[in-house]
């Protein structure tokens, strides 16, 4: 059923299929039931940057399509490099993360695949499949008891930090660090990222910043960046040159980035980094809040004309979060 369809937007339908296109953008021939009519129902876009909103929906709806085709191929690596590609724009994107579950289902990587699926069917009931679920849950099981010693200790800290049981982490993590494997030189930096963040949650700052500068001195990483910069800033130090330009993390991860960048008053680049998320997040949501108000601040540090900006505030804070 399509319904409440922005204005902007044209679309054609032909045998039960619908095509939907504004200006040069365009999705291929969809079913009229496909997930993506939700998304651009009027009441889900973003009304002050509707026509920016809409296009970016399509591109990122091609994108999705394309890394389903490559699935179909076997071609798994690119497949999950466009689903990610999907998921930076929105997490929450459930189709994504159900066919990121296949590909890594593909790969034999069934705890991850398992993760995976039950985040899509948390952000979508509708992707519910009792017999995938059941399969999945059997593969992972296998694939845990034929964990070697240094992973089931990995694993043991991602479930401890997922439950907030920090300390608890930290601990199994330094047992995988304990361990002798030849395979932990092969993941050591991401592993040392893990305990780095782990020790982050527990404020202490001084022993991250060590861990993360470790993990540098093993392969140089844009996360262990990002953290190093976290932790300077938190002792009350100077942050990294390299921590402000952009960095390969997440869009929350570069919201804490702007709001470091602006308390050290670094204004050009954390204005940088606002332009680059202003184009990939139109949801007005809390995030896009706090994203509107550092820019604000920016703006006004660097005398900049705040007309607009203060107009678009104004139109979300009239319609409450």
């Amino acid at each position: 059923m399509i319904s409440n369809i922005p204005d902007e937007l044209i679309f054609e339908t032909i045998n039960n299929k619908v095509k939907f296109s504004l200006g040069d953008m365009s999705t291929g021939w969809l079913d009229c039931d496909d997930s993506f009519i939700q998304r651009i129902d009027e009441s889900n876009m973003n009304k002050i940057f509707l026509t920016q909103h809409i296009v970016k929906e399509i591109e990122i709806k091609n994108v999705l399509d394309e890394g389903i085709s490559f699935l179909k191929s076997g071609k798994l690596i690119n497949a999950i490099g466009n689903f990610d590609e999907v998921l930076f724009y929105d997490p929450e994107y459930a189709n994504a993360l159900l066919y990121k579950s296949f590909a890594l289902r593909g790969q034999k990587h069934f705890v991850k695949a398992l993760r995976h699926y039950k985040h899509a069917v948390k952000c979508d009931a509708g992707l519910k499949d009792i017999d995938y679920h059941k399969t999945l849950l059997k593969e992972a099981n296998n694939e845990r008891d034929n964990f070697p010693k240094l992973k089931l200790n990995i694993f043991a800290g991602d479930e401890y930090f997922a439950k907030g049981e920090y300390g608890n982490a930290v601990d199994s993590y330094n047992r995988a660090l304990a361990n002798p494997s030849k395979f932990k030189e092969k993941i050591l930096s991401k592993l040392l990222n893990k305990k780095a963040t782990a020790l982050m949650k527990l404020e202490n700052f001084n022993e991250a910043l060590d861990c993360f500068k470790e993990s540098q001195n093993v392969s140089v990483n844009d996360y262990a960046i990002f953290g190093e910069g976290v932790c300077e800033h938190q002792l009350g130090m100077q942050v990294c040159d390299e921590f402000k330009t952009k960095l390969d993390i997440t869009k929350k991860q570069m919201l804490k980035q702007i709001q470091i960048l602006n308390k050290n008053g670094y204004f050009a680049e954390s204005l940088a980094i606002n332009d680059f998320l202003f184009e990939n997040h139109f949801m007005i949501d809390d995030f896009y809040f706090k994203l509107l108000n550092a820019r604000k601040y920016a703006m006004k540090e660097l005398d900049m004309d705040l007309t607009k900006i203060n107009e678009i505030i104004n139109q979300i804070v009239e319609k409450p979060l």
